[in-house]
């Protein structure tokens, strides 16, 4: 597998089981990631959460932001709503939960969405406390797409690494990313080019790429020389480069 990017779980394993839940982490696990990308955002009383939406009603069918719940009534809403037909109920976890989950080897890309200044600010700090007192420093890069966050953790810290997410080409998602002081850029898919693959490594960038389903546009993204190919399927893809090394083998 050395020789292909590393394939990164999408919120553990979006397409094979609920999305950010225990339940998905370990099926990714099972599958063989190295690195798992996750959504963090803080609950009410203060702890950092594993999920992507800023309410909970898309996983949970409740009402509500995420925010607004403490983490024990977080763990107890059923968050595979939109995962028809997984067997057993799974609550929003913590991410320290998640992290002990996934045991001292696992990497890790923390999302963090747009929020409230003062949230965010907040978060930032947890965040950083957070990958500090468990030594993560060297397995864990914090991504976002929101420039005000990224510029806020920079000034806490140099030695967490950050990741710039790009969704639209307007965005000069390279320069953007050297000017916030980012080692990695995580561009959608559609934006992964030649042109945005030389930008890249001029400027020092790593590039993990978001989401791609497709094994044709996988095989792309491994031509094109991508560091990361983040997939809600890591079970199928996993097991398609490994049958790929072994027939170059």
């Amino acid at each position: 597998m050395s020789t292909f990017p590393t394939i990164v779980g999408h919120r553990g394993a979006r397409g094979e089981a609920p999305e950010n839940t225990a339940a998905g982490f370990q099926v990714a696990m099972e599958a063989g990631v190295t690195e798992i990308e996750l959504d963090v955002r803080l609950s009410r009383d203060g702890h950092l959460i594993v999920v992507h939406d800023a309410n909970v009603t898309r996983t949970t069918g409740e009402r509500g932001k995420a925010h607004h719940y403490t983490l024990s009534q977080l763990e107890v809403l059923d968050a595979r709503r939109n995962t028809p037909g997984w067997h057993s109920p799974l609550g929003i976890p913590s991410l320290r939960e998640v992290v002990d989950l996934c045991g001292p080897s696992m990497r890790f890309q923390f999302e963090v969405k747009g929020a409230d200044r003062a949230i965010l600010h907040r978060l930032a700090h947890q965040l950083v406390d957070f990958i500090n007192q468990r030594q993560m420093n060297d397995r864990v890069v914090v991504t976002s797409s929101h420039t005000g966050f990224l510029r806020m953790l920079g000034t806490m810290t140099a030695h967490i690494e950050r990741g710039y997410v790009a969704e639209y080409r307007y965005q000069q998602p390279t320069r953007r990313a050297v000017a916030l002081g980012c080692t990695w850029l995580m561009p959608r898919h559609t934006l992964v080019t030649p042109a945005l693959m030389r930008r890249a490594r001029r400027r020092n960038l790593k590039v993990s790429t978001w989401t791609v389903n497709d094994l044709t546009r996988a095989e792309r993204m491994v031509e094109l020389g991508v560091d990361g190919i983040i997939t809600d399927f890591p079970t199928s893809f996993i097991a398609h480069f490994q049958r790929r090394a072994a027939r170059k083998g």
